[in-house]
């Protein structure tokens, strides 16, 4: 091969290395790295942040959050049909399928401070689902759910679980409209209606350049802005509590939270991407729920240590590394 005919093979190499090393670096970063704490003190949150190299951080104060997570539970069972096809990857990247989203998310979220992610099959989430949701959270990738949990009538075990406590992070596809069984996809007329109250989800493929007016963009450093098969916040049954945040175009948002019962539904729109499994990540680690406030926000950058205060809600919610996180931690506020 002559000279000139290496160069468009060592730019796909560098390219190659530059996102897959990109990636690697965000996931493999070590909370030993880096720390941080938080206090409340005579009416306000101090806290304080830790880093041996300069980074941006963002302090989020927040408050009606849904409280501690005591389980969190990814779903993949490839003897069940998916609705979710493959997603937008980077240049040179890997496919983001369904199966390479689920291997990343533990590592994604244990950035964020959330270390006991589990994959879990049909059987497994139905054991989840018969059980009180108060602190679970269960994460469903393939847009559709399995037979196990899921009938399409309002008696499903899934909707009984949300009731109680749970939380059920959506993605993939249109929000209860497909009931999975080994041998295809069964649809369901009206799904978003059980888990939503209304028929109230968007189109598929819609991009979003205009941000929702209420700081979480840039206090959890959201990036994603595809809006397919979004909440259209606009038709939710009136008194309904809930909260977007990203993009938007129009009512339509990129992330919205709905409550149901004791517990919550997010939908995160859009293909499957790095940057929509990051924003999912910090939704899941702060805990944010339909009726949570952001307080306050504090930015900064760090080399060292780095100290400041916020005003109070019931936890901080710490992002160091900008929209590119090298480490996220909540703290609970004792009030």
């Amino acid at each position: 091969m002559k000279a000139g005919e290496l160069y468009p093979v060592i730019a796909a190499i560098t390219v190659l290395a530059l996102v897959l090393g990109g990636e690697a670096l965000m996931v493999m970063a070590s909370h030993d790295d880096f720390s941080s704490s938080a206090e409340e003190k005579d009416g306000a949150v101090e806290y304080s942040i830790g880093s041996s190299l300069s980074h941006e951080y963002c302090v989020a104060s927040l408050d009606e959050t849904m409280g501690d997570l005591q389980s969190m539970s990814v779903y993949y069972d490839p003897s069940y049909k998916s609705f979710a096809e493959n997603g937008a990857a980077s240049i040179g990247g890997r496919a983001l399928d369904e199966e390479y989203y689920v291997q990343q998310m533990p590592a994604t979220l244990k950035m964020r401070g959330v270390d006991m992610c589990q994959t879990v099959d049909a059987r497994e989430l139905e054991g989840i689902a018969s059980s009180p949701g108060a602190g679970s959270a269960v994460i469903i990738l393939s847009g559709s759910l399995p037979d196990t949990v899921y009938d399409g009538t309002s008696d499903s075990l899934i909707l009984s679980w949300i009731s109680s406590g749970g939380r059920l992070y959506w993605v993939g596809g249109p929000l209860g409209s497909y009931i999975a069984h080994p041998e295809g996809l069964e649809e369901v007329d009206n799904g978003a209606s059980l888990f939503l109250g209304s028929e109230c989800i968007g189109p598929e493929g819609i991009n979003a350049y205009t941000e929702v007016d209420n700081g979480y963009r840039d206090a959890l450093k959201l990036q994603n802005n595809h809006l397919g098969w979004a909440v259209d916040s606009s038709l939710l049954p009136e008194g309904t509590a809930s909260l977007s945040m990203g993009y938007c175009e129009g009512s339509l948002s990129t992330i919205t939270l709905v409550a149901h019962g004791e517990g919550a539904v997010c939908v995160i729109a859009g293909d499957y991407t790095i940057r929509q499994r990051m924003d999912m990540a910090q939704v899941v680690a702060a805990c944010i729920g339909p009726e949570t406030v952001l307080v306050d926000c504090e930015e900064g950058k760090v080399k060292g240590t780095s100290t400041g205060k916020v005003a109070p809600g019931d936890s901080v919610y710490i992002t160091l590394g900008g929209f590119y996180p090298m480490y996220c931690e909540r703290h609970g506020v004792a009030r």
